[in-house]
């Protein structure tokens, strides 16, 4: 595995001040010098760092990393999270692969054409009873905290068919303190239980048909949500988009036929710092002029990458009408998201939506001071958004 003498001397990650619509400084500046480079992370650690779409794409497409370690006591880390040590498929790269590729031939049929048009009726209905709610109060409002959140959320328990939407989302969002691990498994233990003698149109009580068992069921449904912790992220960072640009926002009104392109340009641009998930190299590999040591950390930032001047002209221009536009938003090869369309549709109900309900929507401060999650020690799977007011 390489080494780094002065790890104290590289950059560090998550030093600056998001915003909407911009790739960090910090960020611009490491891919403007490489497309590959060692960074350090904020445990201490070094990692290399992959902000440019070519070299990303490419280690996506080869598939020579896996979420595995040879010595994971001992394996740099990105954040200090039990979030991640439970995602670590064990010791052994093929194994790992081997496992990885297990878990996506099980779940992808959940997220088939005929389940997703089913949900689709959900989702609508939960966007409108929200907005219902939201244009009741008022003029004012804060649509991250009462709007992306719970919309999300509850997508999210739809799909899985969970009884008690608050205790898992309160769960699942606190696991950043490893005494809480080992209580989500036990409430979803109780909740596949629970399901299976009150059977629906979702995931946990189709994976029992299947005759997967109560302790399968409960890791698979941890596993799919953590993603999904990105969802109100992006939807807030969507929100903010359109209401900081209200020629976009009245374009898309007047032609709904752009939602789908519209989706895909909030998917380019909704992070807002990097966007990884780490993995470690199963084997040395060279790309952009460097060589990554077996075993060694690598941070491929689907961020950066969406904000690629080689790809994306202009990247911090919000175009609902740019085209081509292949985002890595998802990821790609073995690692896209097997949750992506549901994501898709929710956003796309979503900004249809507000669009035509909220004609006249716009930020109530400038797209600089949106409030910003900031604690140096939160794990925020779901982006740096806080809160997003509003005024239409």
């Amino acid at each position: 595995m390489s080494t780094a003498p002065d790890v104290e001397e590289l950059p560090l990650l998550r030093c600056q001040r998001p915003v909407v619509g911009r790739l960090d400084p910090l960020l611009r500046d490491l891919q403007s010098r490489a497309p590959v480079l060692k960074v350090r992370t904020r445990t201490g650690d070094q990692a290399w760092l992959v902000t440019r779409y070519a070299e990303l794409r490419q280690l996506l497409v080869e598939g020579r990393m896996e979420n595995a370690h040879p010595d994971p006591a001992n394996r740099a880390r990105y954040l200090d999270s039990p979030v991640f040590d439970y995602n670590l498929l064990g010791t052994d790269f093929d194994e790992a692969r081997a496992q990885h590729r297990e878990f996506r031939a099980a779940l992808t049929p959940l997220f088939a054409a005929r389940r997703m048009a089913v949900l689709r009726d959900g989702v609508r209905d939960r966007v409108h009873r929200l907005l219902d709610g939201l244009l009741a109060k008022g003029p004012d409002a804060d649509l991250h905290n009462d709007f992306s959140l719970p919309l999300s959320h509850g997508v999210l328990c739809d799909l899985h068919g969970v009884p008690d939407e608050q205790t898992f989302i309160s769960m699942l969002t606190g696991m950043d303190d490893p005494a809480k691990v080992g209580e989500v498994f036990a409430y979803l233990a109780e909740a596949v239980v629970w399901r299976q003698a009150n059977p629906g149109p979702d995931v946990i009580t189709e994976l029992s048909e299947a005759g997967v068992p109560v302790e399968q069921i409960a890791g698979l449904i941890a596993t799919i949500s953590f993603p999904f912790l990105v969802t109100p992220g992006v939807q807030s960072v969507g929100t903010a988009l359109f209401a900081a640009h209200p020629e976009q926002r009245d374009l898309l009104a007047r032609e709904p036929g752009l939602i789908d392109s519209a989706v895909d340009e909030v998917l380019r641009m909704g992070q807002v710092e990097e966007s990884v998930m780490p993995r470690y190299a199963a084997e040395d590999i060279t790309i952009g002029g460097v060589t990554i040591g077996y075993g060694d950390l690598v941070l491929c930032d689907h961020y950066s990458a969406n904000y690629d001047e080689l790809v994306f002209p202009d990247s911090e221009r919000f175009d609902i009408t740019r085209a081509p536009n292949p985002h890595l938003a998802f990821s790609h090869g073995i690692s896209h998201c097997i949750g992506a369309p549901l994501a898709k549709i929710q956003l796309a109900e979503v900004f249809s939506a507000l669009v035509t309900r909220m004609p006249g929507l716009a930020l109530t401060v400038p797209v600089e001071e949106i409030p910003m999650s900031m604690d140096p020690d939160a794990v925020k799977l779901g982006g740096g958004i806080a809160a997003l007011p509003v005024t239409w």
